[in-house]
């Protein structure tokens, strides 16, 4: 390990999961820690970004990218996806995340049996029969044979054509399926849909980490982006069983350095851990989509969201969960798209008042949005 134990309070473990998760300046944070470069080294050190709302994923990579760089902008996360550098796809917790090409097996390999033993039920309800499976593979292949690329509405056709129902849930399981077993992968952006591709076709070849040593190198990934964090915030995250992920997220935290907060080590970086006796991003104001890995990243949402503001940014608790305003890495207030379609602009709902410098940092914050809309 690294440095000995030092305990955290809330506030302090906020703004340091602040500074790991890339939404800081470098000028304030050093190079390694900062906003990256590019989208696609975005979303690569993030590991994973949760991406089932697709504009808000798109948005989450565009926060974690320098405004310098030109690229933290909406058609500068496209190119990162028209490249296919980057993917989106159903990973863990049934859910579709954005990550780097290279990584997208690793993270489908782990989730799919897991999650297609949970979804199970479900398909049997719809009909869904392993002869229904390889008709749906074999008019996929032939789509999209040849680098081709069809939007979500585009196999439905494709497969209604074939004989094989889309309404009902009955597609977007089929589609799942065929993502889990790696045969398609969500690729470029046309319009405001995702084309699907053939994953032979569009990822790199299978030469990636398996079992102990894709958990492993994910875990290590994840201390890097999230962190401080503990085995049992792992092991929520990728949707594994504690005893599985143990032994490799401890061998990730091998070289991390160890901090404590409410009776619990957690690991992160060693630059991470050197901001605790600092007041880095103590004022740091953030805008940050909805489903934001800042919240949702962690199965105790307490840390950036007090709980007396918890059933504003996720109403009911039911799964849904708001923009963030984020000061010093704890919600302040929700933000919400207004304008006009032609000249969006973010609208906030803060929930308290705030000194004039947080106020002006929210600003700044709220005007980054505008400009990513923008580019």
């Amino acid at each position: 390990m690294g440095q000995s134990a030092r305990s955290l309070g809330t506030t302090t473990l906020a703004r340091l999961r602040l500074a790991a998760q890339g939404l800081l300046p470098a000028a304030s944070v050093g190079e390694a820690l900062g906003q990256a470069a590019d989208p696609v080294e975005a979303v690569r050190r993030m590991g994973a970004l949760q991406s089932q709302d697709l504009q808000s994923g798109l948005l989450a990579a565009g926060v974690r990218t320098r405004a310098a760089s030109g690229r933290a902008t909406a058609s500068g996360v496209a190119d990162a996806l028209a490249s296919g550098a980057v993917v989106r796809t159903w990973t863990m917790r049934g859910t579709l995340f954005l990550v780097a090409a290279e990584d997208a097996r690793a993270f489908v390999r782990l989730a799919a049996e897991r999650i297609m033993h949970v979804a199970s039920p479900r398909h049997r309800e719809l009909g869904i029969g392993s002869e229904d499976v390889d008709a749906v593979r074999r008019v996929a292949e032939s789509a999209l044979e040849g680098g081709k690329g069809l939007t979500r509405p585009e196999l439905f056709e494709a497969f209604e054509a074939a004989g094989q129902a889309t309404k009902g849930q009955r597609g977007i399981h089929l589609l799942s399926i065929l993502s889990h077993r790696l045969v398609l992968v969500q690729g470029p952006l046309r319009g405001r849909q995702q084309e699907f591709r053939l994953a032979d076709e569009w990822l790199p070849a299978d030469d990636g980490p398996r079992g102990d040593d894709a958990l492993e190198a994910i875990a290590r990934r994840y201390i890097a982006s999230h962190g401080p964090v503990g085995e049992r915030d792992f092991a929520w995250w990728l949707a594994q069983p504690l005893g599985v992920v143990r032994g490799p997220f401890r061998a990730a935290a091998a070289d991390a350095d160890v901090v404590s907060f409410d009776g619990r080590e957690l690991y992160c970086l060693p630059d991470v851990a050197a901001l605790a006796g600092t007041r880095v991003g103590e004022r740091a104001a953030v805008a940050v989509p909805g489903y934001d890995e800042l919240a949702i990243g962690y199965p105790d949402r307490s840390v950036a969201i007090p709980p007396e503001y918890l059933d504003r940014v996720i109403p009911g608790v039911n799964g849904v969960f708001k923009a963030m305003v984020v000061v010093g890495g704890r919600a302040v207030g929700t933000w919400t798209k207004g304008g006009k379609a032609s000249a969006p602009r973010p609208e906030p709902a803060l929930y308290e008042d705030l000194s004039p410098a947080a106020s002006a940092g929210v600003a700044k914050a709220l005007a980054r949005i505008e400009a990513y809309w923008a580019g």
